[in-house]
């Protein structure tokens, strides 16, 4: 009888390791974490996709912490990986947000403020065309289930209930961070390109006709632009999105 209670007391530690890994970045990763999807469906979510990571991940040969500081420790550790993991692709996926602000702006958009998808606030129309594009890209493109093996993965790059290398980990931060930055201004540089040729054509001519409201007669004309020129590259930027964050994704794995 005490052996089973030993045992059932190692295997819900296990638990509590992998739950602590899986499930925090599960409520982080892009798609699974939306605050649209009620807590409780997450919370099963996390639940189900730790129960399925629990047989993979190599945690059965840690033993029970003796006492209270090193069990925290040992939790924390893992809940500090889960969250890498979730925000770093978190903000992968903030790229099409950042890329869409500068689009809507750049098309003249930053006044119309729909509502906003997927968590982010102050959202304009690309903005919100493009997030929601990506999230029924992750599910089709099926990089939710990369999302799961990478989770998976990570136990050979992060040893469990062992403190990663901080340095690195910060340095892989602000690499996700810049690589998103640069994906954004990626996606928005064709638009970025015809608003400052619109605005020196503007300029231009108001220099010539001053008495002409040039704004007036010139921006159906960049909306007009703005659209044309978004439905010709949404799918290059949305091929791009899912390349990188597949990418990223993969990383996990070597």
């Amino acid at each position: 009888m005490e052996g089973l209670q030993l045992f059932a007391q190692h295997q819900v530690f296990l638990f509590m390791l992998v739950f602590a890994r899986a499930g925090t970045a599960v409520l982080l990763l892009p798609g699974f974490g939306e605050r649209i999807i009620p807590p409780q469906v997450r919370l099963v979510l996390a639940l189900a996709i730790s129960f399925i990571i629990l047989p993979l991940a190599p945690v059965s040969h840690i033993a029970v912490p003796q006492d209270a500081g090193a069990l925290f420790g040992a939790i924390g550790t893992e809940f500090l990986i889960g969250a890498f993991i979730g925000a770093s692709t978190r903000l992968i996926f903030s790229a099409l947000h950042m890329g869409g602000q500068l689009i809507g702006q750049s098309m003249g958009l930053s006044a119309l403020v729909p509502e906003a998808a997927a968590g982010f606030g102050g959202s304009t129309a690309t903005t919100n065309l493009l997030v929601m594009c990506g999230m029924t890209l992750i599910f089709v493109a099926d990089l939710h289930v990369l999302m799961i093996d990478a989770i998976a993965a990570s136990y050979g790059l992060f040893a469990p209930a062992r403190l990663p290398d901080l340095a690195r980990l910060s340095e892989d931060f602000i690499h996700v961070m810049s690589e998103a930055f640069v994906l954004a201004v990626k996606f928005a540089s064709p638009f970025l390109i015809i608003a400052f040729l619109f605005n020196l054509g503007l300029g231009l001519t108001n220099r010539l006709m001053q008495s002409l409201p040039v704004f007036f007669v010139g921006m159906p004309f960049l909306l007009a632009t703005g659209f044309l020129v978004l439905f010709a590259t949404a799918s290059a930027i949305m091929l791009s999105f899912a390349g990188s964050m597949s990418a990223w994704l993969n990383s996990f794995a070597t």
